[in-house]
């Protein structure tokens, strides 16, 4: 900007509007209020996702299992078979290291389930369950380790097929044979002519294939019987805290040090010239070291001749008093005197009574005037309140309240009416529910007019009997018995309801196979995602193109969530910090750092395999394998994902060292021609 003068002015700084600055903060603001409702919201539908893709898993205990797992749970009978001849679990412990269990059971807890399971390798795997975990297959855990998804999932690889089996023995319905209608027949008319007769062009369509019906259900009236969910198995409560340790008991002369306690005893007349030993004259004869002189008191703490000292129990040591409740002291030391511990007190006065001093007059006595003190005059103790009488002039209206008032969940407060409750009067409080705390009626309470009060109450009384208004002629009790039917026929508590699903067939038909297959005890197991499938082909048939479609749609959908939810980290394992680690080490510490580092590479091997897997499975329903099963595909998708902790190899840091090192071993190894010879001319 330019003066007058036409001098360039460096010091001017333009200014914003303060309409552009309001409109900007205004702008960013909104702008900030969106992007973070827009991160809620997105936090929102992943959480919904991961919700939906956890349900669909199965149960909480649910694992799928690879090729070589199942290949090796195929062997586990022949297995058993074999360790019951040898006496030791040697196969068995190598079907149970495929399978990817870790920490593994003991060998001696191992050939004791192989012996109790040896008719039935599923038995065996429910034994190892209950052994390592404490309760049977049948208990419901909120969460379960990987160990325990794994038995449970063993066994119902190795009885699913037999559980497959006896549903299709429990939901076969014979064929209805359809009858052969009789022919009618038809008498033709023969006309004239040849020209008279209709002509009949055939028109070629092909054949639609038409849609394959599943079979007509069975009659379900043996599966609709009372039922009780089984309670979650809790934790177990943390144990209690050690106890604390014992006190450190001080040395009793330390103790008297500080008390100030000093040994009083009588000066005897040896001394330290008359306790050294006598010295030998005879230089040549060797000093023997059991001669020594008798006035040297030197006692032996082993051996016959010494007396085993009994311990002493030590008194507590208690204050010493004088007698008179008044009196006020300071002990100033402890003294022991021929053997006798005696206090030493100081400062001793004594304090003002609780009652008047009785003042006697005055004397003299030898010139001096002395005070007559006669004693105190006591008080006499506090009167006792007057009795209250609180409780009985209430006592009859409380009582009156709860006897003719019920509670919000419909039950008397005395639990010893029957009947229904007919409000002869109007409380002056209006009963609690379970949306709205309880409130004082104030028209009632200061509602004067009678006539009203009347009123109100008559209303009340009509309101829950049979009003005019209503067009039925039943009684309030026959309402009261249909409704409780109605109520009790919706939520009865019976496997099959008015809307099934095929879970509720699945959980009706299941429960009556207990006894004959260790699977079926396994909680949840309605909502595996085979016998989900078998059901509901079942019940509705096969897949139509257009469900096809949509469920490959749906499979492709989710990868995409997938892929966005793993560019953000999710299930990714970072490596903890250890200060094991850190500060200034040189090679004096390097055996003990590769020790830790060891311990801490196996450590972070096992949370990575943990979130491997907890990924794996929660990839696997996207795959659609229990519709349209692939053994093939199982063998590929299993290839490029872990099914084990001994498959995990975890890749080593670049090194310059160990890469020139490998490229001179490779020069080493590699096939080279020699040198053609040169011929001289």
């Amino acid at each position: 900007m330019q003066n007058k003068n036409g001098e360039i002015n460096t010091n001017y700084v333009e200014v914003v509007p303060r309409r552009v600055e309001v409109i900007y903060t205004r702008k960013t603001r909104e702008r900030k209020i969106y992007m973070d409702e827009l991160k809620e919201v997105r936090k929102r539908r992943h959480k919904r996702f991961i919700r939906r893709i956890v349900d669909s898993i199965g149960p909480s205990w649910y694992y799928e299992l690879s090729e070589p797992q199942r290949r090796a749970l195929d062997t586990l009978e022949f297995s058993i078979y074999q360790d019951v001849l040898e006496g030791r679990p040697s196969k068995t412990e190598q079907v149970i290291r495929k399978l990817g269990l870790h920490p593994r059971p003991y060998s001696e807890d191992v050939m004791y389930c192989v012996y109790t399971g040896r008719k039935d390798p599923k038995q065996m795997l429910a034994n190892l369950f209950g052994l390592m975990y404490g309760h049977s297959i049948e208990g419901k855990r909120a969460d379960y380790n990987l160990n325990a998804k794994l038995l449970l999932s063993a066994i119902l690889y190795l009885g699913r097929q037999n559980l497959i089996n006896l549903l299709q023995n429990k939901f076969h319905v014979e064929p209805e044979q359809p009858k052969e209608p009789k022919p009618e027949v038809k008498i033709k008319s023969v006309q004239k002519s040849p020209y008279l007769e209709e002509m009949i062009a055939v028109l070629y369509k092909p054949p639609t294939p038409k849609p394959q019906r599943p079979p007509p259900l069975p009659n379900f009236d043996s599966f609709n019987e009372p039922y009780e969910e089984e309670p979650i198995i809790r934790k177990p409560p943390p144990l209690p805290p050690p106890p604390p340790p014992p006190k450190k008991r001080l040395p009793r002369s330390y103790c008297d040090k500080l008390a100030g306690i000093m040994s009083i005893e009588p000066k005897t007349s040896i001394d330290k010239l008359s306790m050294k030993p006598i010295a030998n004259t005879n230089n040549n004869k060797r000093t023997r070291s059991s001669k020594i002189s008798i006035l040297e008191d030197r006692r032996r703490s082993y051996g016959i001749g010494t007396s085993v000292s009994k311990k002493v129990r030590r008194k507590k040591p208690v204050a010493p008093t004088t007698g008179m409740k008044n009196a006020q002291y300071l002990i100033q030391g402890v003294y022991t005197v021929n053997g006798k511990t005696v206090f030493v007190l100081g400062n001793v006065s004594l304090l003002p009574p609780d009652g008047d001093m009785i003042h006697g007059g005055y004397t003299y006595v030898n010139g001096e005037c002395i005070n007559i003190h006669c004693g105190y005059r006591g008080r006499p103790p506090p009167p006792k309140p007057d009795p209250c009488d609180c409780v009985t002039k209430w006592q009859d209206s409380v009582f009156k309240y709860i006897e003719d008032t019920k509670c919000y969940c419909d039950h008397y407060y005395d639990f010893g009416n029957e009947g229904a409750f007919m409000p002869d009067e109007l409380p002056y409080f209006e009963k609690p529910t379970r949306n709205a705390p309880f409130r004082f009626n104030y028209d009632t309470i200061y509602n004067l007019d009678d006539k009203q009060l009347h009123v109100q109450k008559e209303f009340r009384k009509l309101w829950g009997t049979d009003s005019m208004l209503r067009c039925n002629q039943d009684s309030n009790e026959d309402k009261k018995d249909k409704r409780t039917k109605s109520k009790t026929k919706k939520h009865s508590a019976t496997s099959l309801n008015e809307k099934v699903k095929p879970e509720e067939y699945l959980r009706s038909a299941l429960r009556t196979m207990r006894r004959e297959n260790v699977a079926a005890r396994l909680p949840d197991i309605h909502l595996v995602p085979e016998l989900k499938e078998w059901m509901r082909h079942r019940i509705h048939g096969p897949y139509t193109p257009k469900e096809r479609s949509r469920i490959l749609h749906k499979s492709i959908n989710d990868w995409q969530k997938f892929w966005t939810l793993s560019l953000k980290g999710y299930g990714h394992v970072y490596p903890s910090k250890d200060s094991k680690y850190t500060g200034h080490t040189n090679w004096v510490h390097k055996h003990e750092l590769n020790q830790n580092f060891r311990k801490y590479t196996h450590k972070y091997k096992l949370e990575l395999f943990k979130s491997f897997a907890k990924f794996n499975n929660m990839l696997w329903p996207t795959m659609c394998q229990a519709q349209f099963p692939d053994k093939k595909f199982r063998e590929i998708y299993y290839s490029y994902l872990y099914g084990r902790v001994e498959d995990l190899v975890l890749i080593h840091p670049y090194s310059v060292t160990e890469t020139a090192e490998r490229k001179r071993n490779l020069e080493n190894k590699r096939y080279s021609c020699l040198r053609a010879i040169e011929r001289t001319e």
